[in-house]
């Protein structure tokens, strides 16, 4: 064999060893550049699905992200394609800006509650808040303080941060059956004074993929499809209407714990000078099958209860969604413990009902009738 020929093989292996370097390289390259221009594309166009719109917190455990808005979805596709917004103090509120007097209203009423009263399931105009902010009087501003995964403990937090400072002349505050179970979870995890009392209540610490999922639409947008894909997949053959025991519905009674932060919230309350009512999420199964509304109380009920015992104000949403149940209205929906926009709009009608001075444009009303 020719000596020099013998000297050039590993030159000629060396250059091709760079030469596929380089391809890969540019692969690399037109990879990366596919992403940035697909995430500029979407960004472009608004298109940024939800699904970490939320961000740990030292005192609130979680809180939403502030100034923030994004593209609503269920995995199963029961509902979606609206924009969420949450403002410059991450409180849900309308996308395209303010529906209510902001500058010098003459009653301010806080809505407090977990995600029935949050209601990332439909539009903001169709949440029984929007509602009641858009037919109200000038002279009343509706704030919407709630926030998924919130109970008792974390309303009382909340009021001291949040919302004692901005002064509300009334708040609603709407119980869920899972708050019981809430409350516990967070009193073992939450810090106290030396009086021991609640001070703060410490979020888990956010990790890079959180953040990447904040800030990236495109990885929000992935994280969709492989969530659909996965619940189309997990519940393929199903009816296009599963039945109701798909979700494992509580009936806690109060417990001491759920009391004692329930009564701190009421007496802070009413020391600020606001006039609280209570309601409480009617039963999904009791209002979907009326053959179970017999029987051991719901748990609306013993929140009415416990209203009556305690003087608080009660409004009952429950009589009103069997009503519209037991007329075919969809008021749950199928795949999801939340209200529909049917519901949303029965919620505003109860409460514009039970107190027309704060929603409804009626000039001789100047009462609220609750029980």
């Amino acid at each position: 064999m020719d000596t020099a020929y013998k000297n050039r093989r590993p030159l000629l292996g060396r250059g091709r060893f760079r030469g596929s370097v380089a391809r890969v390289g540019l692969l690399l390259g037109a990879v990366f550049m596919g992403l940035i221009l697909a995430e500029f594309v979407l960004r472009i166009f608004g298109l940024g699905y939800g699904n970490t719109h939320m961000q740990s917190s030292a005192i609130l455990h979680h809180v939403h992200t502030r100034d923030h808005r994004f593209i609503s979805y269920h995995r199963s596709q029961e509902y979606g394609g609206h924009v969420v917004y949450y403002d410059s103090e991450g409180l849900r509120a309308a996308p395209e800006g303010s529906i209510g007097n902001e500058d010098s209203p003459e009653f301010v009423v806080a809505f407090l509650g977990d995600s029935f009263v949050e209601a990332l399931q439909v539009s903001y105009e169709d949440s029984f808040v929007g509602r009641l902010q858009i037919s109200a009087p000038n002279t009343v501003l509706t704030r919407n303080y709630g926030t998924s995964g919130y109970g008792p403990l974390l309303y009382l937090l909340q009021w001291r941060t949040q919302i004692r400072s901005t002064a509300p002349t009334h708040v609603f505050l709407m119980l869920y059956s899972n708050d019981v179970r809430d409350d516990k979870v967070m009193a073992q995890i939450a810090t106290y004074d030396e009086k021991g009392t609640v001070s703060s209540i410490s979020g888990p610490e956010q990790t890079w993929v959180t953040r990447i999922g904040r800030k990236s639409n495109l990885a929000r947008l992935l994280n969709m499809v492989r969530l659909q894909l996965t619940w189309t997949w997990e519940h393929r053959g199903e009816l296009r209407s599963p039945p109701l025991t798909a979700f494992i519905e509580e009936n806690p009674d109060l417990t001491g714990l759920t009391d004692r932060y329930l009564r701190k919230l009421v007496t802070e309350i009413k020391q600020s000078g606001a006039e609280l009512t209570l309601m409480a999420v009617p039963s999904k199964e009791r209002t979907v099958y009326p053959q179970l509304r017999q029987g051991a109380p719901s748990f609306p009920d013993k929140v009415r209860e416990w209203a009556s015992d305690n003087g608080i104000s009660y409004i009952d949403l429950t009589p009103a969604f069997y009503t519209a149940a037991d007329r075919g209205t969809q008021v749950f929906f199928w795949r999801d413990i939340h209200f529909t926009a049917h519901a949303h709009q029965l919620v505003a009608d109860v409460l514009t009902e039970a107190c027309p001075k704060l929603f409804s444009r009626r000039p001789d009303i100047n009462r609220c009738v609750t029980e």
